[in-house]
């Protein structure tokens, strides 16, 4: 007998992920080639937390580089939220607020799940590491420091304490099993807010850098960030943005292919979503007009996107291939197919899938972007966004 586990939602994998329609490579092509090398990151401290990991592993081999900065990350984390509970929106608030009036601060339990979320912002910031030249390796467990990365490492661990460093008051908290302060200065020294202006100009300095990537110009992050210029609270419309880099044609159609590829597989998420209301109506799907007009939009939209003259995703061109099917009835049944999570097929029928029972809560979260665990997975606008926030953070 097989048991579903229905994890919170903080331990829950992206909830765009869950709806990639077979697109998921596609989806990662397009954010890589048109923001380069930043992965999942949106502020300068989560490099921080993650190379004092690697840093503070080198002598603790009794723990891997992850688990210790994920604990790094939730002591970060949760300290802030004990300091700003009501303001708080950072990752962990369900875990803290279970525990609160406990006492939870050791190294083994803010190194646990349990205590904290299991979609670290660590998870996000693997790619990054590598992506802006921070780390050499891919997997974070035995990635090795470069220049930039010792020089940020040391920046972060050798701020001081009272008499001591944060790296020493780390290391005790970790080897030893000392009790970590909760008040005073700590807070900042730790905190996703309160990076110092050294960190800030490292990750600057690799931001300007030129991506190591093979996709496009490996200037493109310098491009983006030039066109935010003036733009300090508020990143510029789509349409400045394209304009500013009017001299730079190919990294335009690029940014459009990407927009139109967004648009695509969105609709093909809301036939999706329709699909599941109508079903957990026990409504007929065959000649619901609203969903016809969607499945027509759908091929629109595959059309729109064909038309573009940026770079393709084969994964996207299979997509595409869609519409070469008359047919509504067989055309639902190909979507249905590249889902198999809220809807599936069982001999040739439309059935509930194992997730469908959180397609509403999907759904909210597909509409809005700001409550996505996984930047990796943000629409184009989104990305470009995240670059922006990125940048502010470090001036």
């Amino acid at each position: 007998m097989n048991t579903w586990f229905i994890p919170k939602p903080e331990e829950f994998p992206s909830q765009r992920a869950l709806l990639h329609l077979g697109l998921n490579k596609a989806v990662r092509y397009y954010r890589e080639l048109i923001v380069p090398g930043i992965g999942g990151t949106q502020f300068v401290r989560q490099f921080s937390w993650a190379v004092a990991g690697l840093t503070l592993s080198e002598n603790k081999k009794k723990y891997n580089s992850a688990k210790i900065a994920n604990s790094i990350e939730a002591l970060a984390c949760k300290l802030e939220w004990k300091h700003k509970k009501e303001e708080y929106n950072g990752k962990g608030k369900l875990a803290f607020s279970k525990d609160d009036g406990k006492n939870i601060w050791s190294f083994k339990d803010l190194s646990s799940e349990q205590h904290y979320v299991q979609v670290t912002y660590r998870m996000s910031t693997v790619r990054a590491l590598a992506g802006l030249g921070l780390t050499t390796g891919m997997r974070f467990n035995s990635m090795e420091l470069t220049e930039a990365g010792n020089a940020l490492s040391e920046t972060f661990l050798n701020q001081k304490n009272g008499s001591n460093s944060l790296k020493n008051t780390l290391e005790n908290w970790i080897g030893k099993g000392k009790s970590f302060p909760k008040t005073g200065n700590i807070i900042q020294r730790l905190n996703k807010t309160d990076a110092l202006n050294k960190e800030k100009e490292i990750i600057r300095n690799c931001l300007m850098a030129d991506s190591a990537g093979k996709l496009g110009n490996p200037q493109r992050r310098q491009f983006l960030i030039n066109t935010f210029s003036r733009y300090k609270v508020n990143m510029p419309e789509l349409s400045v943005i394209k304009k500013k880099l009017n001299e730079h044609k190919d990294y335009v159609n690029d940014i459009e292919t990407a927009l139109a590829f967004d648009e695509m597989i969105e609709c093909g998420r809301r036939i999706i979503h329709k699909c599941a209301e109508l079903i957990g109506s026990k409504s007929k799907l065959a000649g619901n007009d609203e969903l016809n007009n969607k499945l027509k939009e759908l091929c629109t939209k595959i059309k729109a996107y064909q038309n573009t003259k940026g770079e393709k995703h084969t994964d996207a061109d299979a997509f595409t291939n869609l519409i070469q099917e008359k047919d509504n009835a067989k055309l639902l049944k190909n979507i249905i197919a590249r889902d198999g999570n809220i809807l599936t097929l069982s001999n040739d029928n439309i059935i509930k899938g194992h997730l469908f029972g959180r397609h509403k809560e999907i759904k909210i979260n597909n509409e809005d972007s700001t409550t996505q665990d996984n930047p990796e997975e943000f629409s184009t606008e989104r990305k470009i966004h995240q670059l922006f926030e990125l940048w502010r953070d470090c001036n």
